[in-house]
């Protein structure tokens, strides 16, 4: 079983991704190894972000990974997403190992979140109004969103969300299918994983 390796910048990513890991590795029939954080900056120049990123990538790699993703956000970036992912995948690939992919989240791990509302609704006593969600990322307009964290207090009973408490719990409850329906960006994490269904590309979500 090919094995996999997850670097990536942001905590609640290192807490909240393994919690996709059990429907991610029966769909594509991968062992996903878990996250690595790397502490760079998203929006640091390429050569930057590429040193930073090393260590960890290195450490996926020891760990036994025959492939290293790299998760990245995109943030208030100008830049396209698939522009960004492209120029520093090229960069790591030259510096350390052409085993390694990039996917841009557009424009944080929470537009990930709100692609898949299922994780909201199935916590009613923190999020009350979990169609506040569901109007704001569906149909694939999650990336869309500029403030995805507001959207997610919008709908909560009070409190608000917090990163790294929050996450696991929301994507616990997500399904994977609604996530690549609502997602361009995660669209591109399956890809780049091997998912068959986005092999052509992840622009359009693939018709049920």
């Amino acid at each position: 079983m090919r094995k996999v390796g997850v670097v990536t910048e942001g905590e609640s990513e290192v807490r909240g991704l393994p919690m996709l890991y059990p429907q991610l590795e029966r769909r594509l029939g991968l062992q996903i190894l878990r996250p690595v954080r790397a502490s760079v900056d998203p929006l640091a120049p390429v050569a930057v972000l590429a040193r930073g990123a090393r260590t960890g990538i290195q450490m996926a790699f020891a760990r036994g990974a025959q492939l290293v993703v790299f998760l990245v956000d995109r943030e208030m970036s100008q830049t396209l997403a698939s522009k960004r992912a492209a120029e520093i995948e090229a960069k790591l690939r030259s510096d350390i190992d052409d085993r390694i992919r990039v996917v841009v989240k557009d424009r944080s791990f929470e537009n990930w979140l709100i692609a898949s509302p299922e994780g909201f609704r199935a916590q009613r006593a923190r999020y009350a109004r979990p169609e506040r969600i569901e109007r704001a990322a569906v149909p694939d307009k999650a990336d869309k969103v500029i403030d995805p964290c507001e959207v997610i207090n919008s709908a909560m009973t009070k409190g608000q969300y917090d990163k790294t408490g929050d996450a696991p719990k929301i994507l616990a409850a997500a399904n994977i299918d609604s996530l690549a329906a609502n997602s361009r960006s995660f669209r591109r994490f399956l890809a780049v994983l091997g998912d068959p269904a986005f092999s052509s590309g992840s622009k359009k979500p693939v018709k049920p």
